[in-house]
């Protein structure tokens, strides 16, 4: 390689400045995040049934989704999560597995299990899933002074979303705040008993009367004529003259014992924003995708999408995540320039003179270039690890640059020609200087080996460290040869010349008298080579010693200027408690965060529905608040932290809070999780994992550097059981399906079971048509006892009370499976220690518990 370079000296520079191009061309298209892309593809499927309770969704839905959707080749491992009314199964397909081909494996397995789902439940919705990426890149809100929250929800959903759909590297899945538009016939419960009606008959006579079926073509004599046959009601008041039936020959209408109004559904979930009622979407990145050119696009179409909303909607991006990619990226970019200076600096005043410095320092940027176009290559990104990895090696990469000037200076010493000196010298050197970058490179070998999150977060550095040490190997043995042989022409050096009298030249002496003073003492400390070596001997051993009471943690912790506090309030809260709790804890956060609080939101419930697989809410008693501070704030956000837990333990006793101060990195590492410390407990009888669960919070939440202790699942939701007596039933004329649909029809509308709509021709969006009680009458036990049910013996309806017994109890809030085993999470947070110790800690813990037979306990 060092012949071939001097017989082409041309083909050497013309590889320098292709390099320099190509690197030039390549960095500004390069993506530029906060950590490395974790290659993984997961699927979500979200299956919907609107009031099923949580222990029923996971036997009937979530059960039965695990099993066939697990059927996909693949797959590594399965997560899933029940509420009311959701089901949240999540695939995880190994790396070699394309992100299409698990797309459509998990559709197609999703599909075909709905033939085994219960009656009515909602086909499937299946979508990529980032496990790094579970913190949305912004928000962004939608906000009116004279729309209402329907109004609002609508134009968010409906409209703002698709608008979105055409930016490149985001997603915006679902939308909070607001309420859902509903067409409801609310029905007067002593009017329909009066005359003898059920809200089946309702329900049923309103599918009859508003239908869209094509009705064909007819050809009359010479002309087709497309046959429109107008079965959808325009106008929703007319809703209200629908004939439901006839009572002694008198038609009965809907407006006889109801009322149709263009209303909302129960809302369960409220977005606000500044202590305000809001709508908001949250903005993902989609995999793959670069985080600052996605907010960056988001942010050029926002003056198209202002102008095509109604004029009264403002649209405005909060909680901005790229702002502090861009800070993390380009404070390392600094250190790496900053470290480069500080190179050239160094590389001046030992190397005596600016020449042989010049030519070190060319082949610093070039190696760096070098390396970017390896990354590019492979795949990889600009992200903190790449430049982390840069930043590491930059002394190194002058190193065998040094040792090839040295050489050729010694050689040039000896008399020797400028060109003959540099060729001579980096032909001796050029073994060792392999052997020195390979040995380099071989530390990163392990790397080969890793799994999981760990391979995708050191691989690029590995990656990043061998391609910069390449080009250094490279360029130090043409490049710096050659360039050495051209400054050095036509000048002799003499073995004994003594160095000049400036700078440079004071300090070269300076160096000189240390050489000369180490090489005086050498003798004398050989004389005491035992002690020596027993000294080193207990360093060595100390160092052991210091090294394992160290403590030790994946990634530091850094200052992101944001934190998420979970709120959880007793099972069973209404969302109007839980959300006039957010509303006083807001108060202290402003008081006690005063000027450096830049933006606080809160997410109160949940909207069962698709955004509840975006939320880890589980019901109107969970909440959470998200806190932006200044860039400038003074104090950080771990201290803040601290202080709120404390105050919020004061203010608000009996409300469970816990704190996440990890922002992007965090979540991308813990893959989602609420908290650096997860210990799952598996098994089968919820009670038992329950048990096992709380005995390990309160034994954990006892050691000295653990917060927030919280079992995540709950088995406390208040309930209502309803127990129809089959046998009662039957002799009242009482088909047990036709009452139960009663009485979902009077607490969730009869969407549930019989899907009626309307169409808004202003916006052309369709809206479901329920029939159902008004909210503010179920007010007690009563209510539900006097449901009405149709009878097939009586001419008139008859109540619940009569056939059924309703008993007080309680269901699970959330129940998790993983790989088809029910687990429950003990969650817990670290402070004033680090992470790995405390886990050390609690593995011992577990280590000693006794744990049943068939039960487990991992962490």
């Amino acid at each position: 390689m060092i012949k071939i370079a001097f017989k082409n000296p041309y083909l050497v520079l013309v590889f320098s400045i292709i390099v320099a191009v190509i690197a030039g061309v390549l960095i500004p298209r390069m993506p530029v995040d906060i950590l490395p892309q974790f290659k993984k593809s997961a699927m979500q499927i979200i299956t919907l049934y609107p009031g099923m309770p949580a222990e029923v969704v996971e036997k009937d839905i979530t059960s039965r989704m695990e099993r066939w959707t697990g059927q996909s080749p693949g797959i590594e491992k399965q997560l899933s999560k029940s509420i009311m009314g959701v089901s949240v199964v999540t695939n995880f397909y190994g790396e070699d597995v394309d992100p299409a081909e698990a797309m459509a494996n998990t559709s197609s397995y999703a599909v075909s299990d709905m033939y085994y789902q219960p009656p009515g439940t909602m086909p499937p919705m299946i979508q990529p899933f980032d496990p790094t990426a579970s913190k949305p890149l912004m928000l962004l809100t939608v906000s009116s002074d004279v729309k209402s929250g329907k109004e609002l929800y609508d134009v968010a959903y409906l409209n703002l979303r698709q608008m979105l759909s055409g930016v490149e590297g985001i997603v915006a899945p679902a939308a909070y705040g607001g309420s859902l538009r509903m067409i409801y016939v609310y029905v007067d419960p002593l009017k329909m008993e009066a005359l003898g009606i059920s809200q089946t008959e309702v329900s049923d006579a309103i599918q009859k009367n508003t239908t869209m079926i094509p009705s064909g073509i007819a050809q009359i004599g010479t002309i087709s004529y497309g046959v429109d046959a107008k079965g959808l009601i325009v106008d929703v008041k007319d809703f209200d003259d629908i004939v439901i039936t006839h009572k002694n020959g008198k038609p009965i209408f809907i407006k006889d014992i109801g009322q149709t109004k263009d209303a909302s559904a129960i809302q369960t979930n409220i977005a606000r924003v500044d202590g305000k009622q809001q709508v908001y979407l949250p903005i993902f990145k989609r995999p793959g995708a670069n985080t600052i050119a996605a907010v960056e696009a988001v942010k050029a179409a926002l003056p198209d999408l202002k102008e095509r909303m109604p004029e009264d909607v403002k649209l405005n991006v909060i909680f901005d995540q790229s702002s502090y990619v861009k800070n993390a990226i380009s404070g390392l970019e600094d250190a790496g320039l900053g470290g480069l200076i500080l190179v050239v600096i160094i590389l001046v005043l030992f190397l005596g003179n600016f020449k042989s410095a010049l030519i070190v320092a060319i082949s610093l940027p070039l190696s760096v270039l070098f390396a970017f176009i390896v990354l590019s290559i492979s795949g990889q990104a600009i992200n903190s690890i790449t430049l982390g990895g840069l930043a590491l090696v930059l002394g190194l990469l002058v190193d065998n640059s040094i040792v090839v000037l040295e050489n050729i200076d010694k050689h040039l010493k000896m008399g020797k020609s400028s060109s003959v000196a540099a060729k001579d010298a980096a032909l001796e050197v050029a073994n060792p200087v392999l052997a020195s970058t390979l040995v380099i490179i071989v530390v990163f070998f392990p790397v080969l080996f890793l799994t999981g999150i760990t391979k995708f977060l050191f691989s690029p550095l590995a990656i990043t460290v061998a391609g910069a040490m390449i080009g250094s190997y490279l360029f130090a043995l043409t490049l710096i040869p050659l360039m050495a042989a051209f400054f050095y022409r036509n000048q002799l050096l003499k073995s004994d010349e003594k160095p000049k009298k400036n700078f440079l030249g004071k300090f070269q002496r300076y160096i000189d008298r240390l050489g000369e003073k180490y090489q005086n003492s050498l003798p004398t400390v050989l004389k005491f080579r035992m002690p020596i070596l027993a000294i080193t001997i207990v360093l060595f051993i100390l160092s052991i010693f210091i090294l394992k009471n160290t403590g030790y943690e994946l990634f530091p912790q850094s200052d992101v200027g944001q934190m998420e506090i979970m709120v959880r309030m007793e099972s069973g809260t209404t969302l109007q408690n839980t959300n006039a709790t957010i509303a006083k804890m807001e108060q202290v956060i402003r008081k006690e965060t005063a000027d450096d609080l830049e933006q606080i939101i809160g997410n109160v419930g949940v909207f069962y529905d698709l955004p509840a697989a975006y939320t880890p809410n589980s019901g109107t008693q969970d909440a959470f608040i998200g806190l932006q501070l200044k860039e400038s704030h003074q104090t950080s956000t771990f201290e803040y932290a601290s202080r709120l837990r404390k105050l919020f333990h004061q203010k608000f006793p009996g409300v469970e809070v816990s704190f996440n101060t990890g922002g992007m990195i965090t979540a991308a590492l813990n893959e989602g999780k609420p908290a650096p410390i997860d210990i799952q407990v598996k098994g089968n009888d919820l009670k038992v994992l329950r048990q096992l669960a709380e005995n390990i919070r309160d034994t954990i939440a006892s050691l000295s550097a653990t917060r927030d202790v919280r079992v995540l699942q709950r088995l406390d939701q208040p309930a209502k059981n309803i127990n129809i007596d089959r046998i009662k039933a039957a002799s009242l004329g009482v088909e047990p399906v036709d009452a139960i649909k009663n009485m979902v029809s009077s607490l969730n509308s009869s969407v549930t079971f019989n899907k009626s709509f309307w169409i808004d021709e202003r916006n052309g969006n369709h809206y479901y048509v329920g029939v159902t009680y008004p909210e503010s009458e179920i007010n007690n036990q009563f209510v539900l006892e006097n449901v009405g049910v149709g009878s097939s013996l009586q001419d008139k309806t008859i109540p619940f009370r009569n056939f059924a017994k309703i008993t007080d109890g309680s269901n699970p809030v959330e129940i998790n499976h993983h790989k088809l085993t029910r687990e429950f999470n003990v969650y817990a947070n670290v402070e004033g220690k680090d992470v790995g110790s405390v886990s050390d800690e609690i593995q011992e813990i577990i280590s000693n518990m006794n744990v049943p037979l068939g039960y487990e306990v991992n962490f």
